[in-house]
């Protein structure tokens, strides 16, 4: 599968390199002019980490790669290329559907990307993402888990301001070993 999927990476960049360039993101590319971007996403998948059950007899699973992203941070397009950088510091988190309980888990992420404009406002981007401070907390339930600071990758594809993601990631801890953090998502980036 990561042969693959490494493959259809490598012939999507090929394929990228090789279109005209347009504007994308929702906004105006401003080659050599530093600015701000926002970003929010919403992943989904992962090893199960956590199986929680509620009195009523409902369960709710909580993933490794699961949470919600809150990020900003900058972004730079050079004069002589015709990609955008970006850099963005977020926070993640994924939390039981009970709200009396803290049971969660929390980490900053600093993503680094470089996106590629394609004609009619269609992007796609590709990039590293470190996960630091990761941290099942367990609320007295569980056992707190600290993991690893994890390096891991992102590509993604979208439209305007919208798009969808997938990430490479894995945690590790000395409690549970190797944990696959892998997710798609949805993100909605503003860059301004």
């Amino acid at each position: 599968m990561r042969i693959s999927l490494a493959g259809w990476v490598l012939l999507g960049v090929a394929a990228v390199l090789s279109s005209p360039r347009s504007e994308a993101q929702g906004y105006d590319p401003r080659p050599g002019r530093p600015g701000v971007v926002l970003e929010a996403a919403g992943e989904f998948g992962g090893d199960n980490v956590v199986k929680v059950f509620y009195r009523n007899g409902d369960t709710q699973d909580i993933r490794a790669g699961q949470g919600v992203t809150l990020s900003v941070g900058a972004h730079y397009q050079p004069v002589s290329l015709p990609v955008d950088f970006a850099a963005t510091v977020g926070y993640k988190f994924v939390t039981t559907s009970d709200y009396h309980t803290d049971l969660g888990i929390y980490r900053v992420v600093l993503k680094f990307t470089g996106t590629y404009a394609l004609p009619n406002h269609f992007w796609v981007d590709a990039g590293p993402v470190v996960h630091t401070g990761t941290r099942l907390n367990g609320d007295g339930y569980v056992p707190d888990i600290d993991f690893d600071t994890s390096v891991g990758a992102t590509v993604g594809a979208g439209w305007r301001w919208i798009g969808v993601t997938y990430t490479n990631m894995h945690y590790h801890s000395a409690l549970t070993g190797d944990v696959d953090a892998s997710n798609i998502g949805a993100t909605f980036t503003w860059k301004f």
